[in-house]
């Protein structure tokens, strides 16, 4: 997807950028940049697009975002709630490329390359990171705190727990156009997937013809662009599932299915159970 590209600020002398952020809305851009991003969610519920993944996210939550890995979170708050997240970024060659390349590092080398499709940290090596991130922000010693990134990264390198987010691989082209016609489309879409969208819409959007519109989407994401509209009300519905009692008829017409029908049937084909087994698993969980 042809995302905004987003400068990571952060001081020239230092291998990486270690913050607390406190907002009512994390940055709400479909964006990307070179450096990998570690996420902890400490605070905060809504829906993450990474790649071509769309998910709830919430209270927990441990993602590392690959270089260029296109993505946004966006949060649903409360009036004057507050998301909190720790994030960690840094370049792939933090440490320089020689370095890399030494057999001391071939676990970081590894993980830099599962890193592209994005990993959800789970299970026994979540609670290790989560540590190493405690440590992390509880002391200011440059010297303790880069041993640290090398270690938690090393032992994420080493770990079969971490998922792979997206499905394909999303590789950026700097195309100003084009990524201006995507931005444009995957925007208007976010805002206004429950609506009845048409494919002369988002060609109108793209100032392209429908069937160039067609053929452009699927170069460059990989499916087409009906797919991905689909995929994206199912994830809006998950959301729904999950945080409110609205009725499961009342969710499918609120996400921008025309009908019942439909609507199990896409959640069924992408997230292989029916809308009422989602809800019932989070709510046992």
């Amino acid at each position: 997807m042809k995302p905004i590209f987003k400068k990571v600020d952060s001081k020239s002398e230092e291998a990486f950028v270690a913050r607390i952020d406190q907002f009512a809305q994390f940055y709400n851009k479909w964006h990307f940049h070179p450096e990998l991003e570690l996420t902890h969610i400490v605070k905060g519920r809504g829906t993450r697009f990474v790649g071509d993944n769309i998910e709830f996210f919430q209270d927990g939550d441990l993602i590392l975002i690959g270089s260029n890995l296109p993505h946004v979170w966006k949060n649903q708050n409360k009036e004057s709630e507050l998301s909190v997240a720790r994030v960690v970024q840094f370049l792939p060659n933090f440490m320089g490329d020689d370095i890399l390349k030494l057999i001391e590092f071939k676990n970081i080398q590894k993980l830099l390359i599962k890193s592209s499709f994005g990993l959800k940290i789970e299970g026994e090596a979540k609670v290790l990171i989560l540590g190493f991130l405690n440590k992390l922000f509880k002391t200011e010693d440059p010297l303790e705190r880069i041993i640290i990134i090398i270690k938690m990264l090393d032992c994420l390198g080493t770990s079969d727990d971490p998922v792979p987010i997206s499905k394909s691989l999303f590789l950026v082209e700097l195309d100003k156009q084009n990524k201006d016609r995507l931005n444009r489309v995957i925007d208007y879409t976010i805002t206004n997937f429950a609506s009845k969208i048409m494919l002369e819409d988002v060609a109108s959007i793209s100032n392209m013809s429908v069937s160039n519109f067609c053929k452009f989407f699927k170069v460059r994401v990989k499916k087409t662009y009906v797919q991905y509209l689909t995929e994206v009300r199912i994830g809006m519905s998950c959301k729904m599932l999950i945080e409110n009692q609205l009725s499961i008829n009342r969710i499918a017409y609120d996400s921008g299915f025309v009908n019942i029908s439909n609507f199990n049937r896409a959640f069924k084909l992408n997230k292989n159970m029916t809308p009422f087994s989602y809800r019932k698993l989070y709510q046992l969980g």
